[in-house]
């Protein structure tokens, strides 16, 4: 078996907001997240956990629903916000996030 596309920063900030997803599974990159618990409010606390941890806006990148959303597609979106925003993808290359809609008042 293929080893996930993405790296263990990414899957710590998802797989907390997968309650449904045991602690030894391997998470699938093509299984929609909501047959795992991913719920929308579970949603903002993973976007804003990924900004964080990769430094990057995902503003207007995660735009699929829920019910559709998949760990390959959200990690494209970090992927592609950590390229727009001059990431190289080495160690402490992330670029500075921009306002996120996703944040908590």
């Amino acid at each position: 078996m293929a080893s996930a596309p993405w790296n263990e920063t990414f899957e710590t900030a998802l797989r907390r907001g997968l309650p449904g997803l045991p602690a030894g599974e391997a998470l699938p990159a093509d299984v929609p997240l909501d047959a795992y618990g991913l719920d929308s409010l579970a949603l903002i606390g993973v976007v804003g956990a990924l900004e964080t941890a990769f430094g990057v806006g995902l503003t207007g990148r995660v735009t699929v629903p829920v019910r559709t959303l998949t760990a390959r597609l959200l990690w494209r979106a970090v992927e592609t916000a950590r390229r727009a925003d001059g990431d190289d993808g080495r160690a402490g290359g992330a670029g500075t996030p921009g306002p996120s809609p996703w944040a908590l008042a």
